[in-house]
């Protein structure tokens, strides 16, 4: 595959995880390559129906730090980078090409503060991805017509804070993760996940995701091809970028699976003086198959997202450490401290649980009303 570099690599789907301390990865570790079939069926988020564009509101783009600059002012912003220039020179009509390229995988918020994705974007053949090296950022979207993403609020950049699940066996669909925010995420509605029962071959599938690193993109016309091990395969427009992200069925609006792999083939490449996407069937390099999915229905996985979403009692819906079950003050503030039992406290104190501060000013009145009488 063409590199480009790191943080950019179009393969760069699993990789960017560069390791916790001195085993620090490159961030075209860990990449699964992956095609587009023809017809290019890629569609910009301005462009999608309003019921795809309110799942892509809750899909976010993991981006690099060195590819998006905090300004220490509450914005955040894109650095420079496009697809025109990962591929110098970008062959004539190739779609996208002045758009930026800063994501290097994709995942799904499925509660406030829960996310989705696959396991090789944060773990490469055992080296984990430090949770500083790179952002959940959402809205990385061309939203309106030739109008690029660039810069970015706090509400809309988060942190990974921990793995509650995650496994990554290579060649296989056995490839995902579950990942707590380092805090509640607000005005976007986590998308439904399969709990019970399976996919179907034949079911109409649409993929999100930001694939080669560009700003979201939506791609359908896809349906169910095979049912394999820990997942399912489908003809869908894949490029690097994508690992991770959602496949939602087509009629119900749930997730099915999250991306893992296509064929092991380059997803740009060079042909003549220049570098294009690769389509398949049509190119010289192209391989026989289908992308490779990971089911929400592998146990193991599906254990994580329930236990996640509070069902097996460790949800976190406010992510102030304290699991739901437990939780006397649920939707604490971002960043507060807290007790035991989840509330915020001021110097030790709860300022206002069941025996705080305001009850108990009711009871003062209340006997100040008794000894009037």
């Amino acid at each position: 595959m063409h590199k480009r570099i790191p943080c950019l690599s179009v393969s760069a789907l699993g990789l960017a995880l560069m390791a916790i301390g001195a085993g620090l990865q490159s961030a075209d570790a860990g990449q699964r390559p992956r095609i587009i079939r023809p017809p290019d069926d890629r569609t910009d988020y301005h462009a999608a129906s309003a019921t795809l564009r309110g799942i892509g509101d809750s899909v976010c783009a993991f981006i690099n730090t060195d590819r998006i600059t905090d300004n220490g002012d509450g914005t955040f912003t894109i650095t420079p980078g496009t697809l025109a220039d990962d591929f110098n020179p970008l062959c004539d009509g190739e779609r996208f090409a002045d758009q930026p390229t800063a994501a290097f995988c994709t995942a799904t918020l499925i509660a406030p503060n829960i996310l989705v994705t696959a396991g090789h974007c944060l773990d490469d053949n055992g080296v984990r991805t430090a949770f500083d090296t790179f952002f959940c950022v959402f809205d990385y979207a061309v939203r309106q017509a030739d109008v690029n993403p660039s810069t970015f609020t706090t509400d809309q950049v988060y942190r990974g804070a921990e793995v509650l699940g995650l496994v990554n066996v290579a060649d296989t669909a056995n490839d995902w993760a579950v990942v707590r925010l380092d805090r509640a995420v607000t005005g976007r509605t986590p998308v439904p996940v399969r709990s019970s029962g399976s996919v179907s071959v034949g079911a109409s599938l649409v993929a999100i995701g930001f694939g080669a690193g560009l700003p979201m993109k939506f791609s359908g016309n896809a349906t169910v091809q095979n049912l394999v091990d820990f997942g399912f395969e489908a003809d869908l427009d894949i490029i690097a970028g994508n690992s991770g992200g959602p496949i939602i069925d087509a009629t119900t609006g749930m997730i099915e699976g999250v991306l893992s792999s296509d064929l092991a083939i380059d997803d740009y490449h060079q042909e003549g003086a220049c570098f294009k996407a690769t389509v398949c069937p049509g190119d010289a390099i192209c391989a026989e198959g289908f992308t490779l999915l990971a089911s929400v229905m592998i146990p193991e996985f599906q254990s994580a997202i329930q236990t996640a979403l509070g069902t097996g009692g460790a949800g976190d819906s406010d992510g102030d450490g304290v699991t739901d079950a437990n939780d006397a003050c649920p939707n604490t503030p971002a960043g507060a401290t807290v007790d035991a039992d989840g509330c915020e406290t001021n110097g030790g104190a709860r300022p206002c649980g069941a025996f705080g501060i305001i009850p108990l000013m009711f009871m003062m009145l209340g006997l100040a009303w008794m000894r009037r009488e």
